[in-house]
């Protein structure tokens, strides 16, 4: 008896005397696991809004693309990001909003492909872009001319 008395005091006193684990050493956190939500978390904001943009030049509309593209640069915080939408806001013809589209699409892409969306490629004017889905191809830049050239790039 006297034998486990010692015994359970010296594990108490051990048990109290260990310092406790931090948030990064316990064994059911992922730091790598939160570090990706973020990167995906920050991914998204950029994304915010260039699906409606997309959506407008496959529909010829400038004035949908300048307004959703506008939007988007108020509510991104990547500088790069909302540069391109500005110019995309700014543009004063469909031609020169793809141009812009494409340098946002070539920005774009990795964070898109990294939140599940799909990047699609015009074999016409050899330029990709990103969609929400593969079903329909939805061609921002050869819109009414050629809506649905083009095709997923796997």
């Amino acid at each position: 008896m006297k034998t486990k008395l010692i015994l359970m005091t010296a594990l108490l006193g051990l048990a109290l005397a260990s310092p406790p684990l931090r948030a990064e050493e316990h064994p059911h956190t992922h730091p790598a696991a939160d570090a990706k939500a973020e990167d995906k978390d920050k991914a998204e904001a950029k994304l915010a809004g260039y699906t409606d943009v997309s959506t407008a030049l496959y529909k010829d509309d400038l004035d949908a693309a300048k307004k959703a593209a506008a939007e988007a640069s108020k509510q991104t915080k990547d500088e790069k990001a909302a540069k391109h939408y500005q110019g995309i806001a700014d543009s004063k013809s469909l031609d020169e909003a793809r141009k812009h589209f494409k340098e946002l699409s070539d920005l774009l892409i990795p964070d898109g492909k990294m939140c599940g969306m799909h990047e699609m490629y015009c074999p016409h004017y050899k330029m990709k872009w990103l969609q929400k889905s593969a079903d329909e191809v939805q061609n921002p830049y050869a819109g009414k001319e050629m809506p649905h050239c083009g095709k997923e790039v796997k």
